[in-house]
């Protein structure tokens, strides 16, 4: 999509590799931790279908809005501010991004109270309004109080869910969310088949495990390690709440919407076929956790890294990441449906329902991971951009727009409503393909997929290219980025100095790696009459401007280079290093 490798002259090119290294360890953690994330509800409907039946199933159903306006609320005000501070750390302003941090952990704080309150308040009319059939609304109760009652750790998980991965640690993000998964199928036996507890013994194990998953993930996140820190200091002009609101605004979109879409569907499907029809849904909704895993996982994964990319508005490394995501999320997909398709009956025997009534159902849902894949990131990758409009739009066409329209469609025709898990997918891909090649054309200096602006490469001042650690190609990156500062009209003796400082600088990360092989992603910029350099490696912490317990003459080409810089900031990023040179 809008580029591939990067040429940047000399034989010279920014590739993937280095990215991809960081891209694939946040993956695996990241596909782990969403797929944990839904399979609350995945296991609820499984043992609550086996233990109470169709009833208990439906009554579930009927619950999902309740859990996903939970989840609008912790989406909305987390993801806002974590995409608002990951940009802030790629234009490096660290107090900014930790303000942004304080600013997410109150809120959630103060909205989890409200919601809990409005629990205990208004449970019975919500359960009313959820469930029209008196026969199946005590179960709906049940469900519903318990689930606001836990409103605390379901919108508070959001915070490390967040800023974990953010801060490195993607895996302690997986392992957070195994132990509610895990913790939720202990307490799902005990309750339900133990102590006879009912829906509300399922509801309770959902909240107790989430909320042991919360206080882990805080514990990991407040521990010495971790780069954010809580405090008191929040953010307070209202144009930084109007950029949380923006960024917020799609994952928050897709939380909304997605209740609307069980709301709908439940309806038509009650309409058409009865509760037999609704649990059969029930059961298509709860295994699309598995491909939701790889769906959402996939650009969730490089969401930090596009954030501090948009930060210091790197289109090369965007570019390459976008496509690293399409290819490896088409390889996901793929695995994916080589799964759900085999295991529909298995799937309908868990559930108690009949043989063969999953099966087109779990097709249609299987080759529709691959457009929504597409959706998937295109939205992700314009809410980060700065495009929430674009991304609010493919949110809204995908999760409802479509989904109504096509399962309306489908079944005002006769045929079978699983028709829309796919329909609704690829209309949303069309439509917009449609829109952007008319912005396009209307704004030609726009690329044509991503909306990128690449004013800054067409006229020369931005140079990216990706080198090894190895003497010779360290030699090379320097001699590259002397040729670069004589074309922006630095003067010759600085050039000669900076280029040896340079190499110095690359030579020394190298030496604190060793055992290991270190890659180097090198950006040179100038911009409105500022110039700089960014070095991205990967390997140990380090940062070679710390000269603490160092000898002198070890470091005299750090010393001429600090000289020359107006500012040297070293940060460590989504697990790499990274060294920001200014002057």
């Amino acid at each position: 999509m809008d580029g591939t490798a990067v040429q940047a002259g000399g034989g010279l090119r920014q590739d993937e590799a280095f990215l991809r290294r960081a891209f694939h360890r946040a993956l695996a953690p990241c596909v782990l931790s969403i797929l944990s994330e839904n399979i609350n509800i995945l296991v609820d409907g499984i043992l609550v279908g086996q233990r109470i039946g169709t009833d208990g199933l439906s009554a579930i159903s009927l619950c999902v809005p309740v859990y996903l306006i939970l989840c609008v609320i912790g989406s909305f005000l987390v993801s806002g501010a974590a995409i608002q501070s990951s940009k802030a750390i790629g234009r490096h302003q660290q107090q900014r991004s930790q303000r942004l941090y304080h600013t997410a952990f109150w809120t959630c704080l103060s909205a989890a109270g409200l919601m809990t309150a409005a629990g205990l308040l208004f449970s019975r009319p919500l359960s009313a309004l959820l469930c029209p059939d008196a026969d199946i609304r005590p179960l709906v109760w049940e469900y519903t109080s318990v689930t606001l009652i836990g409103s605390l750790p379901k919108i508070l998980i959001y915070i490390p869910f967040w800023f974990l991965r953010m801060d490195g640690r993607a895996k302690l993000v997986a392992r957070m969310m195994l132990v509610m998964s895990a913790g939720n199928v202990a307490l799902d036996l005990v309750f339900l088949y133990l102590l006879d507890m009912g829906v509300a013994g399922a509801a309770w194990a959902s909240v107790i495990a989430t909320a042991a998953a919360c206080a882990l993930g805080f514990f990991w996140l407040c521990g010495p390690g971790s780069g954010f820190h809580l405090g008191c200091a929040c953010i307070r002009g209202r144009s930084e709440w109007r950029d949380i609101a923006a960024a917020g605004s799609p994952s928050a979109l897709n939380n909304l919407l997605q209740t609307l879409r069980v709301l709908t569907v439940n309806a038509l499907l009650m309409r058409a076929g009865g509760s037999e029809l609704v649990a059969v849904f029930t059961a298509v909704n709860c295994i699309s956790a598995f491909s939701m895993a790889v769906v959402d996982g996939v650009p969730q994964a490089a969401s930090a890294m596009l954030g501090i990319y948009a930060g210091e508005r790197d289109n090369d490394s965007t570019s390459l990441l976008i496509r690293r995501e399409v290819h490896t999320g088409l390889l996901c997909c793929a695995a994916g449906a080589a799964v759900i398709i085999p295991g529909a009956d298995a799937v309908a025997l868990a559930y108690g329902l009949p043989s063969g009534s999953l099966s087109f159902a779990m097709a249609c849902l299987a080759v529709g991971m691959f457009p929504a894949l597409g959706c998937s990131v295109l939205s992700g990758y314009y809410n980060i951009s700065g495009h929430v409009r674009w991304a609010n739009a493919i949110i809204f066409c995908r999760v409802f727009l479509a989904a109504a329209v096509s399962l309306y469609a489908a079944l005002d025709l006769g045929m079978s409503p699983w028709w829309f898990l796919l329909f609704s997918e690829l209309f949303t891909l069309g439509a917009w393909y449609l829109a952007v090649s008319l912005y396009h054309a209307w704004h030609p200096e726009r690329t044509r997929c991503l909306l990128m602006d690449r004013s800054l490469e067409r006229s020369g001042r931005v140079l990216n290219f990706s080198v090894s650690g190895n003497d010779e190609d360290i030699c090379t990156a320097s001699d590259k980025i002397a040729g670069f500062c004589r074309d922006n009209r630095m003067e010759p003796r600085q050039v000669m100095r900076f280029a040896l400082a340079i190499e110095e600088v690359m030579t020394m990360i190298v030496r604190a790696n060793t055992g290991s092989a270190v890659r180097f992603d090198v950006r040179a910029f100038s911009v409105q009459g500022n110039m700089g350099i960014r070095i991205r490696y990967d390997g140990r912490p380090y940062n070679p401007f710390d000269m603490r317990g160092s000898r002198d003459e070890e470091y005299l080409g750090i010393q001429l280079i600090s000289g020359m810089m107006a500012q040297a900031v070293y940060q460590r990023t989504f697990g790499v290093n990274t060294l920001q040179l200014l002057f």
